[in-house]
């Protein structure tokens, strides 16, 4: 049999979809797998062992661009399993004769969360489990542990001496999911011997003997190498956080406007959330948003360096 999965962003949940492949794979060692995503996060699935072969198309190609490259490609699948749910996915369907099953996103849910605080006990299974429900309605396999789905990445080995290291991401896609305190903890971070790593795709300014500042220098590739060769990752709720994840690195996770119940936290082994809990703004929006709506922003402000060091302290071996 041979399938399609389709993910076509952001990092965080393309990296995700490939511990429940890795879980499939295992289970069906004959079964074909390829997936589909956008070019830019086509390197989450370097080297893995679980995949046959990545299709990939640019994001800013046009619609009809888009077309032709389903014409030509998506042709010869026994099922299609469309983890991402948008127009471009689910489209698919109408250009072939596989069987189309898609992920129960709860988008709806998400936001009535957001307003009205419904739902939140149903929302707060882990996202892996609804990609591997979609799985479910092929293949007959029992319900793993979240660990079981834990995510994959095959890094390529790019640095050198970063073992022991302390890798810090102060970054995220929106402003409100920055943790305001970063510069403080990475003070702190040398004061204690720590050599410290710091990524993200925009440049942090911080400059001491002891601190690698890779922030607005490293490609997707060497930010997964520099995050699997560290001791531990501190992190905003991001796509690194993920990447730290599924390189088996010991994550501290601090969230503000976002929280657990949109299913995207890091319930895995050697992993942490630090939040401000009974906040009653939490969480203001499904992904964050450029300014606090309450204009206090305590959700981070709340949350201490030293919060974070006694989480970072629980990992650093």
């Amino acid at each position: 049999m041979k399938i399609l999965v389709v993910r076509f962003s952001s990092l965080g949940d393309v990296i995700l979809t490939t511990g429940v492949i890795k879980y499939l794979k295992t289970a069906y060692p004959d079964l074909t797998v390829d997936v589909l995503t956008y070019t830019h996060f086509s390197g989450v699935f370097f080297k893995n062992p679980y995949i046959n072969k990545v299709l990939q198309i640019d994001k800013k190609s046009g619609f009809r661009k888009y077309l032709n490259f389903i014409q030509k490609n998506i042709n010869d699948y026994d099922h299609i399993f469309d983890l991402h749910s948008k127009l471009s996915s689910i489209i698919l369907k109408f250009f072939t004769s596989a069987g189309y099953h898609k992920y129960k996103k709860d988008s709806l849910k998400r936001r009535l969360f957001v307003k009205y605080g419904k739902f939140g006990g149903s929302l707060q299974e882990h996202v892996i489990q609804r990609y591997f429900k979609s799985f479910q309605k092929v293949f007959d396999m029992d319900t793993p542990s979240d660990e079981d789905l834990r995510p994959v990445i095959y890094p390529n080995n790019l640095y050198e001496n970063l073992s022991g290291t302390v890798t810090v991401h102060p970054f995220a896609s929106k402003k409100t999911k920055e943790w305001p305190f970063f510069t403080e903890l990475i003070d702190e971070l040398v004061k204690r011997g720590e050599k410290v790593n710091i990524i993200g795709d925009n440049f942090f300014e911080y400059n001491h003997a002891n601190v690698n500042n890779f922030s607005g220098k490293t490609d997707l590739q060497e930010m997964f190498d520099i995050i699997k060769q560290s001791r531990s990752l501190i992190t905003t709720d991001s796509g690194p956080m993920h990447v730290g994840i599924a390189g088996e690195t010991p994550v501290v996770a601090i969230f503000g406007p976002t929280t657990k119940e949109f299913g995207f936290y890091p319930v895995f082994s050697n992993c942490s959330v630090l939040e401000i809990d009974g906040l009653y703004c939490r969480p203001c929006h499904v992904h964050g948003s450029d300014r606090c709506p309450e204009k206090h922003f305590r959700c981070m402000k709340e949350i201490s360096v030293g919060m974070v060091l006694e989480k970072f302290d629980l990992y650093k071996g």
